[in-house]
């Protein structure tokens, strides 16, 4: 099972034709056979997950291998994998601690480093423990 499940519950479990064409991808890792789709729980459309990656070459970047797949049908016609652009918008553009969309260009919903529980006053470190770190 994938260790990271964002928010949308559907998963897909990939059949032994499609862990071959995974597994034969240079530089990719361990593909794993059931994964959770990626995308803001709630959203539109066809589900998504990075399947795998694989290397680049002298002409040729570093890419993604996506599945995709329907609602309700993760063994329908619409099930595929193939190549996808990835989402250009960045957090903290510039900055030190910059992190990139992991999400394929024109995903549906929030970009992914949007995900997560708004910060709360309880998720705000007091001023006073603040001072301590920087006595």
């Amino acid at each position: 099972m994938s260790i990271r499940r964002v928010s949308c519950p559907a998963r897909i479990l990939f059949l032994d034709a499609e862990m071959a064409v995974l597994d034969e991808l240079e530089g990719g890792f361990t593909a794993e056979r059931a994964l959770w789709c990626t995308l803001e729980e709630g959203h539109e459309g066809l589900h998504h997950v990075i399947a795998q990656c694989a290397d680049g070459t002298e002409s040729a970047a570093p890419w993604v291998m996506w599945a995709r797949w329907p609602r309700g049908n993760e063994y329908g016609p619409e099930r595929e994998l193939l190549r996808l652009d990835p989402c250009p918008a960045t957090f903290l553009a510039g900055a030190v601690s910059e992190e990139a969309c992991s999400l394929p260009l024109g995903h549906v919903g929030r970009h992914d480093y949007e995900f997560g529980p708004p910060i709360t006053e309880a998720d705000v470190m007091p001023d006073t423990l603040l001072r301590r770190l920087d006595e």
